[in-house]
Formats: structure tokens, C-alpha cells, sequence
């Protein structure tokens, strides 16, 4: 019981909502739109996901405690279960292995039941996912890991949810002939899925920045260039309440110009809980306290997203 304890805290089990949710937006936007529901595809690439999430929050405390050269704090001592004594990384390995495996097997039977489309979206995603922890210069170490995480967290994985539920080639189609390879998209249908997206990039990327904004002193010590070590805490924060506001900036732009349902501006009832901790994290960055405020700010607009795109659906379906 605590090695199974000792492995989902390993993954970070708590956290897989961050992935869960862009996959289930993008899908109830597809159903709105395309009026159906693949059942198959949703569970493949709910598997798949779930097993490569998992597998990269591993792969990030393995590494962590692997690189770590200040081996105190929270981060390291209490955070990381490997570095913490709970886990013995020998019994690690072969547990983020078979995830591994089993998110490639699942994302491969995806494949299968859709296109070629599909499989360069899920391959890019893969390797951003196992980047993100492994090799010489991992991407969580760098300034970048905002950016990558917010994009393929909260756009790549809405993007491929919503394509796998569409009618073949309503939202693009790629062809191969020799020497060339081409990819047709139409843009209006492509619209939805890129505003649905925004505040899930956003939010997500907040996520992120503000878990690096807590741990800034432990990566210095351990030479994690991330963006709050690059830029300065003040930069930081300020970057942290302008990318708030703009993922409910885009809710009212998206609703007004008819791009999404009305339904989805059920989101914007989250603006004032939103706001007030996004301040209540600036005024006071720190992992045991105020680190959680950002990951309810995304928890609480993507809830939303998900009741006013259901509600949507459900009109639809009735109508």
C-alpha cells in the first residue's frame, strides 16, 4: 500500500486534472460541433495521455533527484519521493517504462483509427513529453517550460481531442505524394478549438510559472535556468497576472464574436474567485501556501469550460 502510495505521488497523481481537462473541452467542442461522439477515440487517447502525463512527472523527479546538487528543502526532501527515501529509484524505473509503453501501444491504436494527421500531432506531443524531463538539457530546466507546457498542454491536446471526433477531413486533411507533403486546413472550423484553447494555455502556463516563481532559490543552487531565475521575481509575477487576465479577456472576445457558444461565457462567473487569487498568490509566492491558488484558478475555469460546453451540447441535442 505506501509503494502504491509512493508511486502515485511520484506522478503526481493529484495533477493529471491539468491534462484531463483540455482533452474533455476539446472533445464536448467537437461533439457541439460534429453532433457525435467516438467513444473509442476518446478512451485511446484518454489512456495514452494519462500514461505519457504520468510518465513525464516521473521522469522529472527521477532527474531532479539524479542532478539535484542543494539536497534540502521542500522541493527536494519532502516534493520528490525518490529524494525523500520513499521510492527507491531502481523500483521507478520499470513502473515510468511501462507507462511509457503503454502510452505509445494506446497512441499507435489511436492512430490507427483516424489519420496521418493524427499521428504527427501525437508524435510531437510525445517527444515535447519525454523532452520536457530527459536528455542532456531538459526543457523543465530551461526558460522555456511555460511556453511548451502551455502549448501542448492546453492547445496540442484540445487540438487532437476535437480533430479525433470530427468526420474524416472536416477539419483538414494531409496528402503524400512524392517529394511533397501537404496539409489542408480549414481555417474557420479551426477557429472553435483555438480560442477554447487560449485560457487553457494560459492557465496552464501559469501553472508552471508559478511552481518555478516558488522553487527560484532551490534553482539557482541546482542551475535550473527557468524563466523566473532568467527574467527576476518581478518580471515573473507581472507576466503571471497578465497571462490571468488575458485567458478571461479571451472568453469575452470569443463569446461576442459568436466564435464559441454563448454557454461558454458561464467561465467568466470564476472572474472575480480568479482574480482575487491570483493576488493573493503575487502578493505572497510560496509553495506550501499560495502555489495551490493557481492550479484552483485553472481547476475552476476549466469546471466551467466543461458545464457551459455540456450545457451547449445538451441544447444541441434537444434543439
Amino acid at each position: 500500500m505506501r509503494t502504491i502510495k509512493s508511486f502515485l505521488k511520484l506522478v503526481e497523481i493529484q495533477t493529471k486534472v491539468a491534462s484531463l481537462f483540455p482533452l474533455i473541452i476539446g472533445t464536448l467542442l467537437a461533439v457541439y460541433i460534429a453532433g457525435r461522439f467516438e467513444i473509442a477515440n476518446f478512451m485511446l487517447m484518454f489512456i495514452s495521455l494519462l500514461c505519457i502525463d504520468m510518465a513525464t512527472t516521473g521522469l522529472n523527479h527521477y532527474f531532479d533527484y539524479k542532478r539535484a546538487i542543494l539536497k534540502t528543502g521542500y522541493h527536494y526532501e519532502k516534493h520528490n519521493p525518490i529524494a525523500a527515501g520513499e521510492l527507491p529509484p531502481q523500483k521507478a524505473w520499470p513502473f515510468l517504462l511501462g507507462l511509457v509503453i503503454v502510452g505509445a501501444i494506446t497512441g499507435v491504436g489511436l492512430v490507427m483509427r483516424t489519420d496521418w494527421i493524427v499521428f504527427f500531432l501525437g508524435a510531437m506531443a510525445f517527444a515535447v513529453g519525454l523532452g520536457y524531463s530527459v536528455g542532456p538539457l531538459p526543457i523543465s530546466r530551461t526558460m522555456l517550460g511555460e511556453l511548451f507546457s502551455g502549448l501542448f498542454m492546453g492547445g496540442l491536446i484540445p487540438l487532437i481531442a476535437y480533430y479525433i471526433q470530427l468526420p474524416p477531413q472536416m477539419l483538414g486533411k494531409i496528402s503524400l505524394s512524392v517529394g511533397t507533403l501537404m496539409l489542408e486546413l480549414d481555417m474557420i472550423k479551426l477557429l472553435p478549438i483555438v480560442f477554447v484553447s487560449l485560457p487553457l494555455v494560459m492557465l496552464i502556463a501559469n501553472i508552471m510559472l508559478a511552481n518555478n516563481i516558488c522553487d527560484r532559490e532551490e534553482d539557482l543552487v541546482n542551475k535550473r535556468y527557468t524563466l523566473p531565475v532568467t527574467i527576476g521575481i518581478s518580471h515573473s509575477l507581472k507576466l503571471y497576472k497578465m497571462l490571468t487576465i488575458a485567458a478571461l479577456g479571451s472568453v469575452m472576445i470569443s463569446v461576442l464574436l459568436s466564435i464559441l457558444p454563448w454557454h461558454y461565457a458561464l467561465t467568466l462567473v470564476a472572474l472575480p474567485k480568479m482574480i482575487r487569487q491570483m493576488n493573493r498568490f503575487t502578493s505572497r509566492p510560496t509553495k506550501a501556501e499560495t502555489f495551490i491558488f493557481a492550479v484552483q484558478n485553472f481547476i475552476v475555469f476549466s469546471s466551467l469550460s466543461v458545464v457551459g460546453l455540456t450545457f451547449a451540447v445538451l441544447l444541441n441535442t434537444l434543439g
